[in-house]
């Protein structure tokens, strides 16, 4: 569901996590987001593209030196990636799903049990584990955008206890199959972005971990508020900007020069 505000410093933000590409417009023009630039440079998803394309041409490199007629290759060849494709949605949307179930609960909808599995397992494990800490929720699923960094996001949850005194953590949910560097410079960017474009003051930061996998429980890794993780996201910013500005490069070079490489 596409979210629209007005954060304090002034801007109108337009949030819609279902598109493909940029999810974030900010003032009528779209911006990058958190994960993408964290992404782009932590994870090396142009490295892992790579890897897969290598292990198609690797796979049709045998089938061709067997001998195998090359239409019944490329046939395979297809077939490899759009089932490989699918699987990623798949991953996707349990994340996504997962995430808007949440929502729907922490808001007080009474949202029905998902039937498909494993997010029906997910979501009664994590409505359990939920129960059990005594959290109670701020606010969830608020768009963020610094105007110091350009930069958008939209936090997960932040809750509070009776027993802190009003001091609120932010918490951020994953399903990955461990806890990842990326998911912590993540979540203390986004504690930046809070505190410059609203009114909370985080004390305490956590990444919930929500497994597929059915024998696994949820589980939850507390973060101390670390500069060194930021310094993470800044740099990542720095490579983001610095590739723009030698890609404009290359593409003045090729027209002056009229060539590719």
């Amino acid at each position: 569901m596409s979210q629209k505000l007005t954060n304090k410093n002034g801007d109108n933000i337009l949030y819609n996590p279902k598109v493909f590409g940029k999810r974030y417009n900010v003032n009528g023009e779209p911006k990058t987001s958190v994960t993408t630039i964290i992404g782009n440079h932590q994870n090396k998803n142009g490295l892992l593209f790579w890897k897969r394309k290598m292990v198609l041409e690797g796979l049709k490199n045998v089938l061709i030196n067997d001998k195998k007629p090359i239409d019944e290759i490329n046939n395979l060849i297809k077939k490899v990636e759009l089932q490989t494709n699918d699987l990623e949605d798949y991953a996707r949307d349990i994340g996504t799903n997962l995430h808007e179930w949440i929502d729907l609960y922490v808001k007080g909808k009474k949202p029905a049990i998902p039937s498909s599995e494993p997010l029906k397992t997910m979501t009664s494990k994590w409505l359990k584990w939920w129960k059990s800490t005594g959290f109670e929720m701020v606010i969830s699923e608020l768009p963020l955008y610094s105007k110091k960094y350009d930069v958008a996001g939209c936090l997960d949850l932040i809750v509070t206890k009776k027993s802190w005194k009003g001091k609120m953590a932010l918490l951020d949910t994953k399903t990955s199959k461990d806890f990842f560097v990326d998911q912590a410079i993540q979540l203390e960017t986004y504690r930046r972005f809070i505190e410059e474009t609203t009114d909370f003051k985080i004390s305490y930061l956590g990444i919930v971990n929500v497994p597929k996998d059915s024998n696994k429980e949820v589980s939850m890794m507390k973060l101390k508020i670390d500069d060194a993780l930021f310094r993470g996201f800044k740099a990542s910013r720095y490579l983001e900007n610095l590739e723009l500005k030698f890609n404009d490069k290359v593409k003045k070079w090729k027209k002056e020069n009229k060539r590719d490489v």
